[in-house]
């Protein structure tokens, strides 16, 4: 008995879900429901799957559209819309069908860089209203029939007028998008996609005017959708910074990487392998010629290499591209240093016999002092003069009279 082949497990969809304030209502009194269903891990085969990063940035760059979108549909047609809520989903494509009910609009958005179109899908009751103000009118009641051919030709060149909006979205990394519908009412299979397939699926709940909530989803298969991501990505690592929304007091603290090349030249295979410590290499560029200096990724300086404070320095010479000669700073003659001139003796320091101190000192205490101090001085000096001869003439007397 043959064995028969094991079947393809299903691949269990994937969901981001963002519910903005009309989806949620009241948020003080919101309470999410409890998912009581048991989580299975789905097999993680395939190859072209999207991780949770790319999920979040095709989220991100569908919601960013569509709120452009809507704000271009209330300023241009006068459409009255709010934005309820958003979901990105990755599942098949067999299950994506699925989820599509009620009429709708169906058509393919065209890039000229990717093989496989963007399904595109819209709600009957949005298509209506977006046909009306796009011709004038406004909504008399609900449409549900299919669209007559002059109502398609409308539409698509409506939507079309707004598709560079979606290509802004992924930061301009295709260009040219159209859209083409192909159906309307009901949707249809596409016969060139696998049932099977591993389908992205983004779709937005749009309220417009007084009609109930409606749907506009795109439909990727992962594959494309993988590279549109990529080159996504490297748009937006090119794109430059706007520091001008930083404050002055952050934007002090950035630090810009500052690199300076001296210069290049190609090498032989042979010869790399005969290099040795203290080997030559000569580069192309001339000694006289500046260095570049690069600051960043977008400004660039011409230099001139030196050194200062026994670290390799440069010294800025010019800006841009242009051609500047240098001087070589080998070529510059070095500047003697002056002789130092002979230290001259010291000379002591003048000073002035002591007698001539004295004077100065009494002239200086009787210009202290004053007249009227120095009479009274005198006067007790003679006093004391007098008292001395006294007692001179007593003692001379008393010897006298015992030699007798």
């Amino acid at each position: 008995m043959a064995d028969r082949p094991a079947a393809k497990p299903e691949i269990g969809s994937q969901k981001r879900v963002i519910k903005l304030p009309p989806a949620i209502g009241d948020w003080t009194n919101y309470r999410p429901a409890k998912i009581l269903v048991k989580k299975v891990k789905s097999g993680l085969y395939g190859f072209d799957r999207l991780s949770k990063e790319e999920q979040n940035d095709a989220l991100l760059i569908h919601y960013r559209f569509i709120q452009s979108l809507l704000g271009r549909f209330k300023i241009d047609l006068g459409l009255g819309v709010e934005f309820v809520s958003c979901q990105v989903e990755q599942t098949t494509y067999l299950n994506f069908l699925r989820t599509i009910s009620g009429p709708s609009v169906q058509g393919k958005i065209n890039i000229p860089s990717m093989h496989e179109g963007v399904q595109f899908f819209l709600d009957l009751n949005i298509a209506n209203s977006i046909i009306n103000h796009a011709l004038g009118s406004h909504d008399l009641e609900l449409l549900d029939r299919s669209l007559t051919e002059a109502e398609t030709t409308v539409i698509t060149e409506a939507i079309n007028e707004y598709l560079p909006l979606y290509a802004l979205a992924f930061e301009n990394s295709f260009i040219g998008p159209a859209l083409t519908l192909t159906g309307s009412t009901e949707v249809t299979l596409d016969p060139a996609i696998n049932t099977s397939s591993t389908f992205v699926s983004f779709s937005a709940e749009v309220a417009v005017n007084d009609n109930p909530v409606g749907k506009i989803t795109f439909g990727y298969l992962a594959g494309p959708l993988k590279n549109l991501l990529h080159n996504y990505r490297a748009k937006k690592q090119a794109k430059p910074l706007n520091f001008g929304r930083l404050s002055p007091a952050i934007l002090n603290r950035v630090k810009v990487p500052v690199t300076a090349i001296l210069g290049k030249t190609p090498l032989f295979t042979s010869d790399l392998h005969h290099l040795e410590i203290g080997d030559v290499v000569a580069l192309e560029t001339p000694i006289s010629s500046a260095i570049n200096l690069s600051m960043g990724d977008f400004l660039k300086l011409l230099c001139q290499p030196g050194a200062q404070n026994k670290k390799r320095a440069v010294r800025v010479a010019g800006f841009g591209s242009d051609e500047i000669e240098l001087t070589p700073p080998l070529a510059t003659p070095e500047t003697p240093e002056p002789p130092a001139e002979p230290a001259l003796p010291e000379i002591p320091a003048f000073t002035e016999p002591a007698e001539n101190k004295e004077e100065d000192d009494i002239l200086k205490d009787e210009d202290f002092l004053g007249e009227d101090f120095l009479e009274e001085e005198e006067k007790v000096s003679d006093l004391a003069e007098e008292e001395d001869l006294f007692k001179e003439e007593d003692f001379t007397e008393e010897e006298a009279k015992e030699e007798k």
